[in-house]
């Protein structure tokens, strides 16, 4: 079996594998990103802050970014608390307005950008077994539909291994290492059909909290619109678009953004982890964890795409200067990372802790 040889392997393309491939190759570093998934991934769109312009700016991104035209987010209808409804407006904030994602551009662009720059991508490329001896060899197999005569299997050797995987932390759990969950969020989301009239052509993000849980909407293109409900896995949650959508209506606050609405059926109905967790250890002997592998945010925080990219670019500059024998790289990566996500867990017990006036198991557990 040929094994092909990098300096470094990237395990996951989602938006974090995809940054830190793209910082990588500038570099002059040769980089392959592998991904279970075909290249066709279904994503919903969330919000970002305007504090996502000098990361797209420094990888010489946020013009694309800016022809994309991604929906420019004016704010946020909130129904949260006991103070009740209210309005966040986002211009006064130090980057202006922010934006809710098409996800099928913005990852478009950044993989373009990432093959731009030389990255090898290797998709429905399912990881086997991983060993390491002077360097780390891993052991992988196409999950592709292909003729009976072709091998599936592949190797690559690389000096270092970067965990990309999100929540799954597909590497981070074959080393053992431990991680620690703060909750056991689940989000159900579908897309929405709308004419980009009444409410739904305001432009801004709808947070609305209930008895077992809370409510995201948000239009991200003139036509279609994300829907989500979270809520813990062992609480009962929506089983389909319908249930989904149904469920939302029976809530006055958002019936009215609804009622020009119809689903989207032809994407899949999606129940997906969403849950704030750190593992002990981003970083190792020629191994890394960014994104969410390392650090995962509740979506509450619209950290998520940000700072998914904030992870893999200071860590893809700290595999560079450690392949420069510059010392303690990978641990001010580590201590970074350790520290931005303690900061974001106060602010994030803080704002549940503000819903009060539900006696539920949802938010009580959420009351310390």
């Amino acid at each position: 079996m040929a094994i092909t040889d990098y300096q470094v392997v990237i395990m996951g393309a989602g938006v974090a594998g995809m940054t830190a491939a793209l910082v990588l190759a500038k570099k002059g570093v040769k980089v392959a990103v592998v991904d279970k998934n075909s290249r066709q991934k279904q994503s919903f769109g969330e919000c970002v802050h305007g504090t996502i312009q000098p990361i797209l700016s420094e990888l010489n991104l946020f013009e694309q970014f800016c022809r994309d035209g991604h929906f420019e987010l004016q704010g946020y209808e909130v129904d949260w608390d006991r103070e009740g409804r209210y309005e966040r407006n986002l211009i006064a904030s130090p980057y202006g307005t922010g934006w809710i994602l098409n996800r099928e551009r913005f990852d478009s662009s950044l993989l373009s950008a990432a093959l731009t720059a030389g990255v090898d991508f290797f998709w429905n490329t399912r990881l086997i077994d991983i060993s390491r001896d002077n360097k780390w060899l891993l052991q992988t197999k196409n999950t592709e539909r292909v003729c009976s005569n072709t091998n599936q299997k592949q190797q690559f050797t690389a000096s270092y291994i970067v965990d990309a995987t999100g929540r799954a932390r597909v590497l981070t759990r074959k080393l053992n290492i431990a991680e620690k969950k703060a909750d056991a969020l689940m989000a159900c989301c579908t897309y929405l059909h709308h004419d980009g009239n009444g409410l739904m052509g305001k432009q801004n993000a709808v947070i609305k909290s209930c008895s077992n849980g809370w409510w995201y909407l948000a239009p991200f293109s003139q036509t279609m619109a994300t829907l989500c409900f979270f809520t813990d896995n062992d609480l009962d949650m929506p089983k389909s678009h319908t249930a989904l959508l149904h469920q939302a209506s029976e809530l006055t606050y958002l019936k009215p953004y609804l009622a020009q609405c119809k689903l989207e059926k032809t994407t899949e109905f999606k129940a997906v982890s969403s849950y704030s967790s750190c593992v002990a250890s981003c970083i190792g002997d020629g191994w890394i964890a960014i994104g969410d592998a390392a650090c995962s945010y509740d979506p509450l925080s619209s950290y998520g795409i940000t700072s998914a990219m904030g992870s893999a670019y200071y860590g893809a500059t700290a595999i560079v200067q450690a392949m420069a024998q510059e010392q303690d790289s990978l641990e001010q990566y580590q201590q970074l990372m350790h520290e931005q996500f303690l900061t974001y867990v106060i602010d994030k017990n803080k704002e549940y802790q503000r819903v009060t006036h539900y006696d539920t198991d949802f938010w009580k557990r959420r009351q310390y």
